[in-house]
């Protein structure tokens, strides 16, 4: 735990960090940038891994996480689109 760490909020594990992500996303109607969901996330947690997480973990599924202008979306996956 960093030493500036607060023991009574510890940051969640990067397998949560990634739910929390996914969720916001998914509440979204519109796409989310990496600072909009930093803010939205516990203080310690890093959006930036947990949205290239994702973006892995979603690679070749039915729906995609991908950039939409500045932000990001889930989209669905352009070969399913039709």
């Amino acid at each position: 735990m960093p030493k500036d760490a607060d023991p009574l909020f510890p940051v969640p594990p990067a397998a949560e960090q990634e739910r929390l992500v996914e969720a916001l996303l998914f509440a979204s109607p519109e796409p989310l940038s990496a600072e909009e969901i930093a803010q939205r996330l516990p203080e310690g947690c890093d959006a930036e891994a947990a949205l290239d997480a994702l973006a892995r973990r979603y690679a070749g599924r039915g729906v995609s996480l991908s950039r939409a202008g500045r932000g990001w979306a889930f989209r669905t996956a352009e070969d399913v689109a039709r």
